[in-house]
């Protein structure tokens, strides 16, 4: 009797060991702080091909950021849109979502001149630049095309993109 309850015993965790090694793992969501005050919120892919596709992602306008702004998109469309793959908040901040992550990178105010539209943020982890040149200007907001460039260093991986919008109050 006692060989046949051990044999049962061992027929139901052999299967208990199977059915959880079969489970898909899925992941949530995170929010990391790096040493150097980037903050990343973290969307990781559950099946490892989806990191593949690995690209600069619009996101709309974050709560953070109010008043005197710079924000741009891919082209006219996504801008009227509102689906921005760069926006900073004139000194303080400025943000990109790469790969799932969204990425705030502390600025200094100054990082931008408009009269010939150049801006190069960096910290340990990313470089990002624009250039390009303005196209109108109305008050106190004016309108820019030109391009945007983020090189993803630990990867030594860059990632271009053209870019339409505006800075101003």
């Amino acid at each position: 009797m006692k060989t046949i309850i051990r044999k049962h015993f061992l027929l139901g965790l052999f299967s208990l060991i199977t059915f959880h090694s079969c489970k898909k793992e899925y992941t949530s969501d995170s929010i990391s702080q790096t040493s150097d005050s980037t903050t990343t919120v973290s969307i990781e892919p559950a099946e490892p091909e989806a990191a593949a596709k690995s690209m600069l992602q619009s996101f709309p306008m974050p709560a953070e950021v109010e008043g005197c702004s710079c924000y741009f998109a891919r082209n006219q469309k996504e801008y009227e849109n509102e689906q921005y793959v760069y926006v900073d908040d004139y000194g303080n901040n400025a943000y990109i979502k790469l790969d799932g992550h969204m990425i705030k990178i502390p600025m200094e105010e100054g990082d931008f001149d408009p009269s010939n539209f150049s801006k190069v943020l960096e910290d340990s982890e990313y470089r990002i630049s624009m250039s390009g040149k303005k196209t109108s200007e109305q008050d106190e907001t004016m309108m820019f095309t030109g391009q945007l460039t983020v090189l993803i260093k630990k990867e030594n991986r860059t990632i271009t993109t053209p870019v339409y919008g505006e800075c101003g109050c």
